[in-house]
């Protein structure tokens, strides 16, 4: 049985890092929801979201990433994607939100990208 999905959060260099850890479906929507606006509510409009870990992201997951970029731009921030595994790599490049976010392979990577980069 595997581990309850989870979210570990830190901040470096004045970007909050979020690492997805698990399956993230409907049923962890709330969870991603509220991580997502206190991190961007509480003035960290810069947020990288580690997938290296996430195992799975449904449609509902998916939707909060699109919100969560939507308020960080709002903010004058940005929201990045760094190492998703190959499935969640596949589910962003179906979906073409590869482009629209801006992939990197590392947290320092999605740190140092150009503001037009992601």
């Amino acid at each position: 049985m595997s581990a309850e999905p989870h979210i570990v959060t830190d901040d470096r260099g004045g970007v909050r890092v979020m690492g997805l850890v698990g399956d993230f479906d409907i049923n962890v929507l709330e969870l991603l929801g509220s991580t997502f606006d206190e991190a961007i509510g509480a003035g960290k409009a810069k947020v990288a979201i580690d997938l290296s870990a996430t195992t799975f992201l449904d449609s509902m997951a998916l939707g909060s990433l699109i919100s969560a970029r939507s308020l960080a731009t709002e903010n004058g921030g940005w929201v990045r994607l760094v190492a998703p595994s190959p499935y969640v790599r596949k589910v962003l490049r179906v979906t073409s939100l590869d482009a629209v976010f801006g992939v990197y392979d590392s947290v320092e990577e999605a740190s140092s990208a150009s503001i037009s980069e992601g």
